[in-house]
Order: C-alpha cells, then structure tokens, then sequence
C-alpha cells in the first residue's frame, strides 16, 4: 500500500499539472486570437490588393479624376493594415513563446507525476514480493 506521503504527492502532482494544463489552454486561446487577428490583417490586405489591380483601369475618361484618389486610398489601407500587422508580430511571437513554456512546464509536471508513479508501483511490487518470501519462509520452516 502506497505511503500517505507518497499519495500526498501525488495528488499534489496531478493538482499542479491540472493548474498548468489550463494555463496552457489560456496562453493557447491567447495565441490563437492573435494569429487570427493577423490572419484576417492579411486576409484583408490580400483583397485590396486584389481590388486595387482589378479595378485600376478606366474606360473612359469619366472616371480619370477618381482614379488617382482610389489608387492612393486603396495604398493607403493596405500601409495601415501592413503598420498594424508588423506591431502585432511581436505580440504573436511573444504569446508563441508564452505558450511554449507554459507546455514545458506542464509537460514537466506530468513527467514527474508518470515518473513518481511508476516509482511508487515500483515500491508496491517490491514490498508484495518480501511479503511473499516471509509467507514462503514462514511455510518452509514449519
């Protein structure tokens, strides 16, 4: 039978690497926002640009004035989006490596608990297997 220390440390084990799990969930929700914001940054960036070489042409001279304030409009939104997006790269770096930690140290904590375990079941074989030679000494000398 496992020491009450040894199941005490266990549980405390299994508590914190609960605990670490959900921070790890949390950095990886954080994350996940982040690269969708970025995602949907290039998306619309992609769909300027798209605009801006398809609609870029007149046909008559109707719309010559208008062409000119579109193309600097369309430039300007794809620079604002592409400023926004490089100020949120480092953000999504730094979540990135957030997350990285936060899955070594649950993986740390999960490793020890596996390892203590193992180490404990150990044990446990051990002492049934002296119980057994005692019972066969115990029979042999009667």
């Amino acid at each position: 039978m496992a020491t009450d220390a040894a199941r005490r440390r266990l549980k405390a084990l299994d508590v914190m690497e609960r605990l670490k799990r959900l921070d790890t969930e949390r950095e990886a929700r954080s994350t996940a926002q982040l690269r969708d914001r970025m995602a949907r940054l290039d998306s619309e960036k992609q769909v300027l640009l798209h605009r801006l070489s398809g609609e870029s042409r007149i046909d008559g001279l109707e719309g010559a004035p208008y062409l000119g304030r579109f193309i600097r409009s369309i430039r300007a939104e794809v620079d604002r989006i592409s400023h926004e997006a490089s100020k949120l790269a480092p953000e999504v770096a730094a979540a990135e490596d957030r997350l990285r930690a936060a899955l070594s140290e649950q993986k740390t904590y999960e490793t020890l608990r596996l390892k203590r375990l193992t180490e404990e079941r150990d044990a446990q074989k051990k002492r049934e297997a002296k119980e057994l030679d005692e019972l066969s000494l115990l029979r042999w000398t009667r």
